[in-house]
């Protein structure tokens, strides 16, 4: 009993002091490029996802113009609320996120749940677990992963129609 406890405690401190000491800011300067602050010094870095694929939101490597890793964000939530949004439109904009502009249908059936959508790619079907449930995003929105692991982004609730806001009503807080 008293092993696993301070297993449970040495892997929360790796896990805080990892957490620490590469916990970059981002922010999307007026060039339009991402710059990372770590360790008080910025500079340009683009976005590249390593793995896993089924996880578009996690292990997301910063790197440098000579394609050297200046960071690697294991989820989101290391970073500060800022670098999250920051990070989150930079994923929806490399188009590895599907943006939901209206949800059209919801239906449960054994063990799956269908969704009819519309994106901004146009009309989409995909199906979820149902015990699968969206995440929220830092910006308020839903995330929701389906089984084949590409990623859906449904607006915050007010930016809904009445129909959509109504369809997604059980997944909101």
């Amino acid at each position: 009993m008293r092993h696993e406890a301070s297993g449970t405690a040495g892997a929360r401190r790796a896990k805080e002091k990892r957490r620490a000491r590469r916990a970059p800011s981002v922010e999307r300067r007026v060039d339009g490029r991402l710059w990372a602050r770590l360790d008080g010094e910025a500079q340009p870095v683009r976005l590249v996802r390593c793995f896993p694929w089924s996880s578009p939101t996690t292990h997301l490597s910063l790197r440098n113009e000579e394609d050297e890793e200046v960071a690697l964000v294991a989820e989101l939530t290391e970073l500060d609320r800022a670098s999250r949004r920051v990070l989150f439109g930079a994923l929806v904009d490399a188009g590895f996120v599907l943006e939901v502009v209206a949800v059209d249908e919801i239906e449960e059936d054994v063990e799956i749940r269908r969704w009819k959508v519309r994106t901004r790619q146009g009309v989409r079907s995909f199906q979820t677990a149902l015990d699968a449930w969206p995440r929220e995003a830092p910006d308020g929105a839903l995330l929701v992963e389906d089984v084949g692991g590409d990623l859906y982004r449904i607006p915050p609730a007010e930016d809904l129609d009445a129909k959509s806001r109504k369809r997604v009503w059980a997944f909101l807080d």
